[in-house]
């Protein structure tokens, strides 16, 4: 089970750039987020599959106060990890890295056909975890993955990502500024700076 924030409490301007991008159409379908660990950024990737996946349900995700509605029925399918268009790989606990079998469940994934003919997304929490052996079977699905797919990769920045990773993605850093760290302090910490 998945557990993060319901609130998103930074990078506001680039969930709306990744909003408007979907809305036109133009959304990337291979995205590297990539910044220091601890800064949010699988949050950030969960609230985006939120809203995604609940665009059209009665209990969508609210854009105006970028937060998901816990009543959402995507929402609790992605934190069972049992919605039928979300595949999540990790490392696994007793493991080094992501090893090869999890990215051939990925790909098994993506043979199926989609639910209601959504987009299908796979969502790498700490691709600096690829080995070199899972890193090579996921650049050939990188690369020959169609507009129905979306892969989203984390990437711990103080960690070395295999180069031809990088290049199949269009990344994006993520990083506080100022304002955003004294309004996670107040907001989320109860802390007045």
């Amino acid at each position: 089970m998945l557990n993060y924030n319901l609130q998103l409490f930074s990078y506001n301007e680039l969930f709306n750039d990744f909003v408007n991008l979907d809305l036109i159409n133009k959304l990337p379908s291979r995205i590297l987020l990539t910044g220091n660990e601890g800064t949010g950024k699988c949050t950030f990737a969960l609230h985006f599959i939120n809203y995604l996946f609940s665009k059209n349900e009665t209990t969508k995700y609210n854009l105006s106060k970028n937060s998901i509605n816990p009543q959402s029925k995507s929402y609790n399918l992605i934190n069972k990890l049992t919605h039928p268009n979300f595949y999540f790989i990790s490392k696994q606990h007793e493991k080094k890295n992501i090893d090869v079998d999890q990215i051939r469940l990925m790909i098994d994934f993506l043979n199926k056909s989609s639910l209601n003919n959504y987009k299908k997304v796979i969502l790498i929490d700490g691709a600096e975890d690829l080995n070199l052996n899972s890193a090579n079977a996921l650049l050939k699905n990188l690369e020959e993955s169609n507009a129905d797919n979306l892969f989203i990769l984390i990437h711990n920045i103080n960690e070395p990502i295999l180069d031809t990773v990088r290049s199949r993605c269009l990344s994006y850093k993520l990083n506080f500024n100022f304002p955003d760290i004294k309004f996670i302090l107040s907001d989320y910490f109860n802390i007045n700076l």
